[in-house]
């Protein structure tokens, strides 16, 4: 009666507070997502969350089957990696992405690749790592998507783009008539951020490095989410201009740059040297760039 397929879905639900940024992770439509999780209730006769809730919130029989998630899907995993491992004529690379607005551009990549290497079993990684690159260094992952360049020295580095952050605000923030942000505007903002730590956030260490800020932040964990608060008017965000884009043509929300001439930052493709793919993964690197959203600068 419960497949893994439904595990999976209800774990990644419940990481990611809500239909549509799990359908996003899943890479599948949040209808299909929907039809899935209501014929599992059907099936067990229940419902399993409140579908009205932001974040959602799980019934006593949902909690039953994240419980059940946590105990099989790793058992799964190890396995299944163990199986692989003993597949001579097959290899498999883990892919983490530490920037959470990639994945609607990543899958035709990752999809071109599959098709150039079938031999190549390429995974993402179960959730989105905020410190992917030393996961990377440890030999937990073969490759990482990020903006935030470290370790270097000990790493393979492919510069792929150029993306640029962008400030999303109301339409009925102070701010909203402003050409552009200059840093002293938000010393006493509330900034919604994904949770991590201000010294790896471009906003802070590069925008705001001389302005000294007594503001607030309030970390949220998917973008979805940031861009609801932010047209709510409960905060303002930096984030991609790709992903402000189908909000901001709706009218829900404004953009501003962050600057005169904007804030730019590179996107690259981590791995290590001690790879035996390096040929297929400087192939995955042109396929990202051709990828890229319309938004962005080559490297």
């Amino acid at each position: 009666m419960i497949e893994l397929k439904h595990l999976k879905t209800l774990s990644m639900l419940a990481q990611s507070g809500s239909l549509q940024a799990t359908a996003e992770q899943l890479f599948v439509t949040q209808s299909a997502l929907s039809h899935q999780l209501k014929q599992l209730e059907q099936r067990l006769g229940t419902s399993l969350f409140e579908r009205k809730s932001q974040p959602v919130r799980f019934t006593a029989a949902g909690q039953e089957l994240l419980a059940l998630a946590q105990r099989v899907l790793p058992d799964v995993v190890n396995t299944t990696r163990r199986v692989l491992a003993e597949q001579q004529s097959r290899a498999e690379l883990v892919l983490s992405v530490e920037c959470h607005a990639c994945f609607h551009w990543l899958l035709p990549a990752v999809r071109a690749f599959k098709q150039q290497f079938p031999a190549l079993d390429m995974q993402f990684s179960a959730d989105i790592e905020h410190d992917a690159v030393t996961a990377l260094l440890k030999g937990d992952l073969d490759l990482v998507l990020t903006t935030d360049l470290r370790s270097e020295a000990q790493l393979v580095v492919q510069p792929l783009f150029e993306l640029e952050l962008v400030l999303l605000l109301s339409p009925e923030h102070p701010l909203a008539a402003a050409d552009y942000i200059q840093p002293a505007q938000l010393e006493n903002a509330t900034i919604l951020s994904y949770p991590i730590p201000e010294e790896r956030q471009d906003l802070f260490r590069i925008f705001l490095k001389d302005t000294a800020f007594h503001g607030r932040v309030r970390h949220v964990a998917q973008g979805s989410q940031i861009v609801q608060l932010v047209a709510a008017g409960q905060g303002i965000a930096a984030l991609p201009r790709w992903m402000a884009q189908p909000y901001d043509s709706q009218g829900l929300l404004l953009t501003k740059a962050l600057g005169a001439t904007g804030l730019w930052r590179p996107m690259y493709l981590l791995h290590r040297p001690d790879s035996k793919q390096q040929h297929a993964l400087r192939d995955f690197a042109k396929q990202l760039q051709q990828a890229a959203p319309c938004s962005t600068r080559l490297l």
